[in-house]
């Protein structure tokens, strides 16, 4: 069926739409509503019915990748339930936050917040200003007004214009400077939380239709008053909900589509949450005015960062670098659908940036959307159950966006078992007058099952459950069934290369199902696993001589990933990653556990393990180092999946935060250019507000280390910087090698 044009047949509903329902909220429930502000076309009514429906209770972990707010933790830890939510947007991160805090002192949060509202009044009173609706509070008179502060002009330009009248928001400046001034720690995130809410709801000039945007332009409103009552109605909600603040609600700040690096492997039973759908609105601009007063955006750099770390669902997010939409290429419905944009697109005649990027968007977003659910899989459990609430969408030039169906479809593609679609609600398309579906899309983990090294279904399918990019790692020592293996390796590859190859390629690209084609050609038994060919010649040993040979001068062809069962051979210039023999040996007190130097081997996993125990990293780089996973397999844009044997998180004396992906070698194996190429994509990726700070370990002989820091620059990755170490017992550390160390600190002019 073409979901260009036509509509698609829905599971049979087993949600029944509540809106008069959800306009009578329950006392509780404003712990999820009347707190802030949130979209309620994800009511709380839809998590108790799917918490219900997949039988959850406190034994179990709920997931939302998309909290926003945190209508779903909120509501999780209400019934007991624990919970995590991921989000991006700092100050959507700071509310969720704040709203599962229910461990505070309520009478001490209204004493507190009263005794803010009279300073803050009395600077009011001192200043001539008036603020309507809270000076009866306290019998304050009025005296001539008073100059207005101002925002720098910098954040005025972040901000919708009109968001706030002058004279409004020189009242809030003023309150929020008087609660930094008496702040309260343990109060201060519940009256921030009360501040936003009524900045939104009263304070300020907005209003909210299909998209943010200014109303009534008002000259003065009352601020005082409506932040007080916002308090005092958060402290009623503690009040009636604190025997339930034992459960855990976790909220942590990050990008849904970067899971798998942030939680714990085979953790989650369940997924409740509602994504971004794929149209015209700019989910930053619903939190732009009090992100910016209260401080978590400061520039348009700030403002940026956030954008990168969302699935793109509008034009306003998309950058030049973005790759997820190359995760849909071969998705026929979602390429249908762009093209049908465009094609509208041509034919109105609509010229504008924004409206050339609608076809780019819509694959963006259902390549985010494919990215985020394959890091998820991970963190699953076997029999995870799945609801995203997702809704039709015909933003982009009136053409129909069945978000359900497409999204149902991509996560079949990965291995979900899909359930069912629940028809949520309907509502009207403001363009086309249309009755549009709002769904619940319902999936199922079943977990792999191995099966002669392929994850395999229940069901008997096989299922893409890892990139064939990554391939296992090679750690016996060569023999001469090893070398037999590379012999034939090279004919196939060797193969392959001159198939493609004319003179002047500095880039040869090539499929893995090519290979299968040069060794039926070259009756050559091929592996059981194709990607060990690959690896062989990208890791351990080179490329044949007649390859070789096409290189120039102090120039190497090397193997690089391309997307997903793609690689491509590249000349790059040769700079080899080799230990230099006449570098001074620094010795270092050795801290391994003895029983870990007992069985330790020569290989990677060993130096990995000594480097840990001895904090080389933290000695090497001059910055404190935590050890944060272990072989991390990831999705990077336009590398496919991607293999790092250890990465680090540091902070230094400063406050920077700091990434130091490592890769290690053992034995004979060499370091290799396109691995630390890899890691400065992942760091990119994955940690873009971390300085990235590749580290490369190898053992050396008589039990020496070398430690190399990478760069990349105009010549390509090349190092900065290498030391020696040596692990020695405390004994044979003399005291003419700390005289040495010492005159490392004030070496001669």
């Amino acid at each position: 069926m073409n979901l260009v044009e036509s509509a698609l047949p829905l599971a049979p509903s087993s949600v029944v739409s509540k809106t008069r329902e959800d306009n009578k909220l329950r006392v509780e429930d404003r712990a999820a509503h009347d707190w802030y502000r949130f979209v309620l076309s994800y009511p709380a009514h839809i998590i108790r019915t799917y918490v219900e429906r997949f039988g959850l209770d406190a034994k179990h972990n709920v997931l939302d990748p998309f909290c926003g707010t945190g209508t779903t933790i909120v509501e999780c830890k209400k019934l007991g339930i624990p919970s995590c939510g991921i989000e991006p947007n700092p100050m959507a991160v700071f509310a969720s936050r704040t709203k599962v805090d229910w461990e505070i002192d309520a009478d001490q949060l209204i004493a507190h917040a009263s005794h803010i509202a009279k300073l803050t009044l009395e600077q009011f009173d001192a200043q001539g200003i008036q603020d309507e609706g809270a000076l009866e509070l306290f019998g304050r008179q009025i005296k001539p007004q008073a100059a207005l502060r101002e925002l720098p002009p910098e954040l005025v330009k972040i901000l919708l214009t009109d968001s706030i009248s002058p004279l409004p928001l020189h009242k809030v400046l003023v309150l929020i400077e008087v609660l930094e001034a008496n702040r309260e720690p343990r109060l201060l995130a519940h009256e921030h939380i009360a501040l936003a809410k009524s900045l939104v709801n009263e304070i300020s000039n907005l209003h909210f239709g299909p998209e943010i945007g200014v109303g009534a332009i008002k000259k003065d409103s009352a601020v005082v008053g409506p932040w007080l009552r916002a308090v005092k109605r958060e402290a009623e909600d503690i009040r009636h909900l604190q025997s339930k603040a034992a459960t855990p609600a976790i909220v942590h700040q990050a990008d849904a589509r970067d899971l798998a690096i942030l939680l714990q492997p085979a953790s989650v039973d369940a997924v409740i949450t509602s994504p971004p759908y794929p149209n015209e609105k700019d989910y930053t601009r619903t939190t732009r005015l009090e992100s910016v007063l209260l401080g978590f955006i400061k520039s348009k750099d700030d403002l940026r960062r956030l954008k990168q770390n969302l699935v793109r669902s509008n034009t306003r997010s998309v950058y030049k670098s973005d790759t997820d939409d190359r995760l849909v290429e071969n998705h026929d419905a979602i390429q249908q659908i762009a093209e049908a944009i465009e094609r509208r697109r041509i034919e109105l005649g609509k010229t504008s940036g924004f409206e050339r990027l609608y076809a780019r968007v819509t694959k963006l977003y259902f390549g985010g959307m494919l990215r985020h659910l394959m890091e998820l899989r991970p963190v699953l459990r076997p029999g995870a159950q799945l609801a995203y609430v997702v809704g039709d969408q015909a933003s982009y030039l009136r053409v129909m966006i069945r978000t359900g169906q497409l999204l149902a479809d991509l996560a079949k593609s990965v291995g979900y078992e899909v359930v069912g679609i629940d028809l949520f609600r309907t509502r009207l398309a403001t363009a086309t007058k249309e009755q549009l579906r709002e769904e619940v899309v319902i999936l199922r983990w079943l977990g792999p099952l191995k099966l002669n090294g392929w994850p395999k279904h229940e069901s008997g399918n096989y299922m893409a459950m890892k990139d064939e990019s990554i391939e296992p790692s090679m750690k016996t020592k060569p023999t001469t069934k090893s070398l037999k293996r590379v012999n034939r390796y090279s004919a196939i590859i060797e193969k392959l290369f001159f198939s493609k190859y004319k003179n002047g390629m500095r880039q040869v690209p090539f499929e893995r199902e090519e290979l299968e084609k040069f060794a039926a050609k070259l009756k050559v038994k091929l592996p059981k696993n194709l990607g060990d060919l690959v690896y062989t010649f990208r890791y351990r040993a080179l490329l044949p001589a007649s390859i070789t040979a096409m290189a120039g001068e102090q120039e190497i062809w090397v193997i690089r990933p391309a997307g997903r069962s793609r690689y491509c051979f590249a000349l790059i210039k040769n700079m080899p990653i080799l230990p230099n023999e006449n570098m001074a040996v620094t010795k270092v007190p050795d801290a391994t556990p003895g029983i870990v130097a007992k069985y330790a081997f020569d290989d990677e996993q060993a130096l990995l393990a000594k480097v840990r125990y001895n904090r080389l990293v933290d000695i090497f780089s001059g910055v404190t180092c935590y050890s944060l996973q272990n072989h991390l397999r990831t999705t990077v844009p336009e590398m496919g999946q991607v293999e790092t044997d250890e990465v680090y998180v540091g902070v230094d004396k400063k406050g920077a935060h700091y990434v130091f992906p490592i890769q290690a070698k053992g034995g004979k194996d060499k370091l290799s250019i396109v691995q630390i190429e890899q890691d400065f994509a992942v760091c990119a990726t994955k940690f873009p507000l971390l300085v990235c700070r590749p580290i490369a370990a190898q053992f050396m002989g008589e039990g020496v280390i070398a430690l190399f820091e990478l760069e990349s620059g105009e010549n390509g990755v090349t190092i900065a910087s290498e030391k020696h170490y040596k692990l020695v017992s405390p004994k044979e550390v003399t005291d003419a090698d700390l005289e040495t160390y010492r005159g490392r600190l004030n070496p001669p002019a």
